[in-house]
């Protein structure tokens, strides 16, 4: 059995899908639950929030695990990345009003993802102070908090509604395959097999395999 920790939320609700696109077929869950095994038991799969599967992956809990580019980022872990999916797909950027002009070479960013950002003003020289937010960074900019947010976005329609602009784009977004080391030793048949049908479940212009 493969054990696989899945980032909750939207990479959940799309993750599912595309499963059983792969030939696995799972009884109905539970809003709430936590565990679920596919009918055939050879796959166990983990709800965890998006930040916790790096770890999960890493500490060998799980054998393999499935979440956003940014998840692996922020994590600043070394993991194996075998394969790329064809959902999650969105883009970390910088945002904040058009026309926006750096003083000093320095500047204030609000953020949910520190590590991104420091990594993106760190490239260009810019010294940054980071402001770490968990709600809605785009009111930021509004309040003077921060001229500068750095967020995901997918269609970008929260930034027009509230008068921000992307100003540039730090790294494209999807769903990405991780794997722990000692498990892919171990447990190779069975976790090449998985990977396989992933494989057969992607459409072959979306598959960017790097393995």
């Amino acid at each position: 059995m493969v054990k696989v920790a899945l980032a909750k939320g939207r990479l959940e609700e799309e993750a599912f899908p595309f499963l059983e696109r792969c030939g696995f077929r799972f009884e109905e869950k539970g809003e709430r639950s936590l565990i679920v095994t596919d009918i055939e038991e050879s796959l166990k799969i983990f709800i965890v929030k998006p930040a916790d599967v790096p770890t999960y992956v890493s500490s060998g809990v799980v054998d393999v695990g499935i979440c956003g580019t940014d998840s692996i980022v922020e994590s600043q872990l070394k993991l194996i990345q075998p394969m790329k999916l064809p959902f999650g797909k969105a883009k970390m950027v910088v945002s904040g009003f058009e026309g926006f002009k750096m003083k000093n070479g320095s500047v204030t960013v609000a953020t949910k993802f520190p590590v991104s950002a420091k990594l993106y003003f760190d490239s260009k020289g810019v010294d940054v102070k980071i402001v770490k937010l968990n709600g809605s960074v785009e009111l930021a900019p509004l309040v003077g908090l921060a001229p500068l947010i750095v967020d995901i976005v997918q269609t970008g329609r929260t930034l027009r509604e509230n008068g921000l602009s992307i100003l540039d784009e730090i790294y494209p977004i999807s769903a990405v395959v991780t794997l722990n080391d000692v498990s892919y030793r171990i447990k190779r048949g069975e976790i090449l097999r998985f990977l396989e049908r992933l494989e057969r479940g992607c459409g072959r212009e979306d598959l960017d395999r790097t393995r």
